[in-house]
């Protein structure tokens, strides 16, 4: 029996070292985010990550295997976020303890190996176990009689879908057999199988599951080779050998309740458990995640992320309103899972920062939200609220619906959760319609086939640039050829070895040239990719020669495009550590593009970057480049070179044995020292790069924003254009360096200020269009304006004329405008509309209207327009 204080840590150990004393590989465990995999939201079992070795996709690379899976239930079908902190075992995050087998043994073996792990490496008492397995595999009720002597009280058949297993709604699947605890008659719950089986006293510890079937399109399909896989959590085994009933009780989670308190300033007790046990599992989660890249979001995994915070924030709310603790807490969870996920103590910067920042800005909206249920709650007149209401706190400011349905029962309302679950599933509904399948994603049939059929390329580019290497597989036309003749066109080409680098890492693929050994170009290389397997396709233009599989053939790589390539990849590595110098070692990368032309950096961060900041970085990197340092490429253990400090992407997996590359300077200041897991190509010294500069930052999404940046021969091009475009600034303004940014100036002020004027009301008002007859004056002026300001225009030419009549008017297209005014004195004399009608009259119009003082009318353009003023001056005799 296990005894430690660290029983969880203990466990992982006890289980490796069972199963590799009988023969299993140990796997490290794969991401939280699926690879290659759009069927599934997140890893949900241990099994994932081997689900093309069960299917017969992909040949398995051992026969038997042992791991332990880092597994996330938020979202898609296995989705058990809302039962959390209510129950005693459901976790979003947890951790899956599984063997699995290809075709290495079955069913008996598999139930040894479950049998003798729990019995004798555990110690765990054997009339406290209880079997189940699928009514209709009785081979597998007769091992298990054989092998513990159980009679059938203790060896249950199962009808239910609970004993066939399957990992969605295709995939493989098959028959299993269940492993449960009994934790004692005190507790409530029957027998598994039971109408009442969910109670607390029977816990399942253990899962095996004999792979025999794939689901496809609703049928069973008989897998190429027969399979297990088994699953158990280490939350539920754990709280068993704690002798606890509820995994919150346990190692896994006690440092976290004491975090909180500390945090917080509040004790754990009864009443607030719940939020306790939510922040303790969502902020496991929210940290596993993130260490993995993953930002939250509103789409996406991001948007279960940013959903899984929300829920916790509103549970540190209830224990301590207007804390921000849980980015407080990372650190706790990296230094306890450090041993066994040593990525997660480089990664703390990363998500403290990050998710510090997502708290700010949800506690706004908290408030926000608090004050619409309040609010909601006063308007309400009987004593039930709107589900529809409910589910818009859910949605839009994440409130969980046991917090909306806990304040309101302390108010006597009532909440109707069957209609409230009707709208959360209509809403599900759509977001799994708008979910991408496989279909969208799946690789043409010949690439799968090459998977399994063809050898993994080697790649000798790293130190070669030209090789003489063997044609193994042709594909044109979606099939294999065994040659092709010349002037055959859009072939894949794969050798058994090449010096060309396949796209990958953000490097795009090299080009070049194929040869035959006697010199002769066969045909021009235009792209290079990789398939799983490390399998390099090498796409190929029309062919002047013929092509036959077995031969040898010369592989040239365009050497001027290489290096330009290779000097930006260089570059972006010293971009990625000068922006953690200058904007904060939280930054991380999210995506890059290398290509010949210009490299393009994704960063996590929430502020651009300001104009010295910029110039901070390209200082940095330009320093670095001149300082001509040595690059260093090791290949080391992945572990000692994360250890070490080398920085590797958020969310890949890299193989046992890693290649690091190093750019570092012997001084500290103003030089930066590069190290990270990298397999592109490099510069053997910075100063092959030769120059950088950064031409954009701007923002991609939430929380992630983009450098693009040019070098070399490049940036000579770039520097060259700009200064052809200033040298004609400077003849067009007549101007030299020292005064061209004057001469802009001015001129600009110049034109601001002439647009500004034109029009204005002191170049309206001009003495010389007053028209005097005897004793009054008439102001007649066409402006240039749009029609809506003439009767401002007019009252301010009434304040220079002092006394008179005014007659404005602006021509547009084919219509003309008019406004007729009278000053105060002259009202009991003149008629604004009078006038205007007769002048409408005159070029053959008719309606306006208006007051004595004013009158705005309009007519169709003509000649006569002109002969206004003479016009007024015969017919003015009122």
């Amino acid at each position: 029996m296990i005894k430690s204080s660290n029983i969880s840590y203990k466990i992982r150990q006890v289980f490796f070292d069972f199963f590799q004393k009988n023969s299993h590989k140990v796997v490290s465990s794969s991401n939280l985010v699926p690879k290659d995999d759009p069927t599934l939201l997140f890893t949900n079992a241990g099994m994932v990550q081997f689900k093309s070795w069960f299917t017969g996709e992909d040949s398995p690379k051992y026969k038997n295997v042992v791991s332990i899976q880092k597994c996330l239930r938020a979202g898609g079908k296995h989705n058990d976020l809302e039962n959390v902190g209510f129950t005693s075992r459901h976790h979003t995050f947890f951790e899956m303890l599984g063997n699995f087998s290809f075709g290495g043994y079955f069913k008996e073996q598999a139930i040894i190996y479950a049998w003798d792990f729990l019995s004798k490496e555990l110690s765990l008492d054997k009339k406290k176990l209880i079997i189940t397995v699928y009514n209709k595999d009785l081979d597998s009720q007769k091992i298990w009689k054989k092998i513990t002597g159980f009679t059938d009280n203790q060896i249950l058949k199962i009808s239910s879908d609970d004993n066939f297993w399957s990992m969605g709604d295709i995939g493989p699947c098959g028959p299993c057999s269940e492993i449960f605890y009994d934790n004692g008659e005190k507790l409530s719950g029957s027998l598994p199988g039971s109408k009442n089986q969910d109670g607390e006293r029977f816990v399942e510890i253990w899962n095996l599951v004999f792979m025999e079937y794939e689901k496809k399109n609703g049928k069973l399909i008989q897998l190429p080779v027969q399979c297990v896989d088994t699953g158990m959590g280490l939350e539920r085994i754990t709280a068993v050998l704690s002798k606890k009933t509820n995994n919150f009780d346990t190692d896994l989670f006690n440092y976290l309740f004491s975090q909180i308190e500390k945090t917080t300033g509040v004790r754990k007790n009864q009443k607030i458990l719940s939020s306790f046990r939510i922040i303790s599992d969502h902020i496991r989660a929210i940290t596993f995640l993130m260490s993995e890249g993953i930002l939250p979001s509103n789409e996406g995994r991001g948007y279960v992320l940013r959903r899984i915070i929300r829920r916790a924030l509103m549970h540190v709310y209830k224990i301590s309103p207007g804390k921000l603790i849980l980015n407080q807490l990372v650190k706790s969870i990296s230094e306890k899972y450090s041993e066994v996920y040593y990525e997660l103590l480089k990664s703390s910067s990363f998500i403290e920062k990050n998710l510090e920042n997502e708290e700010r800005k949800f506690s706004e909206t908290l408030e926000i939200g608090m004050n619409l249920l309040n609010e909601e709650i006063i308007r309400l007149k009987g004593k039930s609220f709107s589900p529809d209401i409910a589910f818009k706190l859910y949605d839009t400011f994440g409130f969980p619906v046991d917090m909306t349905k806990s304040i309101l029962s302390e108010k006597n309302i009532f909440l109707d959760l069957k209609a409230y679950e009707k709208i959360v599933l209509e809403n599900k509904q759509k977001q799994k319609d708008s979910w991408v399948g496989v279909n969208n994603l799946q690789e043409k049939k010949i690439l799968l086939d090459l998977k399994s059929s063809a050898k993994k390329t080697s790649f000798m580019g790293y130190k070669f640039t030209s090789y003489k290497s063997k044609l193994k597989c042709i594909i044109s036309d979606n099939s294999e050829k065994k040659s092709v003749p010349p002037n055959s066109g859009n072939l894949i080409l794969v050798f058994d070895s090449t010096p060309f680098y396949a796209e990958s890492g953000g490097q795009v693929g090299d080009s070049g040239v194929l040869k035959s050994v006697e010199d002769k170009i066969i045909c021009k290389i235009l792209n290079t990719k990789k398939i799983d397997g490390d399998i390099f396709l090498h796409f190929c233009d029309q062919t002047n020669l013929s092509l036959g599989l077995g031969k040898d053939y010369i592989l040239e790589v365009n050497t001027g495009r290489r290096e330009k390539i290779r000097n930006n990849h260089s570059a972006t590595h010293l971009l990625h550590e000068s922006l953690r110098q200058v904007v904060g070692e939280h930054v991380s990368q999210k995506g890059s593009l290398v290509n010949e032309r210009k490299l393009r950096f994704d960063y996590t961060s929430n502020q651009a970057l300001s104009e010295d900041q910029i110039f901070q970085v390209e200082d940095l990197v330009n320093n670095s480049i001149r300082s001509n340092l040595k690059t260093e490429i090791k290949i080391m253990p992945v572990k000692k070179a994360i250890e070490s400090g080398a920085i590797a992407l958020f969310g890949e997996k890299y193989p046992e044995k890693v290649r690091v590359v190093s750019m570092v300077s012997p001084r500290k200041s103003k030089i930066i020292s590069s190290t990270e897991l990298c397999g592109g190509t490099h510069v053997q010294n910075t100063g092959q790069i030769g120059f950088f500069k950064i031409l954009a930052d701007f923002s991609i999404s939430s929380g992630v924003r983009r450098v693009e940046a040019i070098t070399g021969k490049e940036l000579e091009k770039y520097i060259n254009k700009k200064l052809e475009i200033l040298t004609k600034v400077k003849n067009i303004f007549k101007a030299t360096d020292d005064n061209l940014l004057e001469c802009i100036t001015t001129f600009k002020n110049e034109h601001a200020s002439l647009k500004k004027n034109k029009n204005k009301p002191n170049q309206v008002f001009l003495k010389e269009k007053i028209v005097k007859l005897k004793d009054l004056e008439i102001y007649c002026h066409e402006l240039s304006c749009s029609p809506k300001e003439l009767k401002n225009y007019s009252d301010t030419i009434k304040k220079s004329l002092g006394s008179g009549i005014i007659i404005i008017f602006v021509r547009q297209k084919e219509k003309i405008s008019i406004v007729v005014s009278v000053t105060e004195d002259l009202e009991k004399k003149y008629n604004s509309v009078k006038i205007l009608k007769d002048i409408l009259s005159f070029l053959g119009g008719s309606g306006g209207g208006g007051r004595n003082d004013l009158a705005q009318g309009g007519a169709k353009y003509s000649k006569k327009v002109n002969e206004i003023e003479n016009f007024i001056k015969k017919s003015i005799n009122y």
